[in-house]
């Protein structure tokens, strides 16, 4: 009898610790809070766990890559950006045709549409290169980071966004990361 109490408690820890440690591998870090600036008008604000990419970064030499107007640091966080949300599936078996796969395409467009519009906008004088490069290592931070997070509130705030600077702001200053 003393033995199946012990086996029977045995079991019930071992099922509880892998119930626990699934929570854990999903990554349920998001927590949108909604802090109030106007009485009449709530914001979101999102906070994820994050972790430094320096470790990452340091693997990516500036012939890989390539140049960017913004920096080698830029051009090696836009690398790791398109390495990480994109990937190439075979169409068929044997057929050397593929398909390019993007994981969470709406914070994919979106940061690829910041840069272009950040660099439109340096190109013309309207904003100093060092503050647009500054802006979009943010994003790309952010970007970087929540890319094996569950984003999906996230996600419709940059949809609910109407233009560029709407969503610079989101990454930007309503993105909190926990290092």
């Amino acid at each position: 009898m003393i033995k199946r109490m012990l086996l029977f408690v045995m079991v019930a820890t071992l099922v509880s610790n892998i119930l626990s440690a699934q929570n854990l591998l999903t990554m349920q870090t998001e927590n949108p809070k909604e802090i109030t600036r106007n009485p009449d008008k709530k914001v979101i604000v999102f906070n994820f766990t994050a972790h430094h990419l320096d470790s990452e970064l340091e693997g990516i030499t500036p012939e890989i890559a390539g140049n960017h107007p913004f920096g080698a640091e830029i051009a090696k966080k836009l690398y790791l950006f398109t390495e990480k949300y994109t990937s190439q599936v075979p169409l068929t078996p044997g057929n050397p045709a593929v398909k390019t796969v993007i994981r969470k395409p709406v914070i994919y467009e979106s940061v690829r549409r910041i840069e272009r519009d950040l660099k439109r906008q340096a190109k013309k004088g309207a904003i100093a290169m060092t503050a647009a490069a500054d802006q979009l290592n943010m994003v790309l931070d952010v970007a970087l980071n929540v890319v094996s997070v569950d984003t999906r509130s996230f996600e419709e705030a940059i949809e609910t966004s109407s233009n560029t600077e709407s969503k610079i702001e989101l990454f930007t200053k309503r993105v909190f990361l926990n290092y």
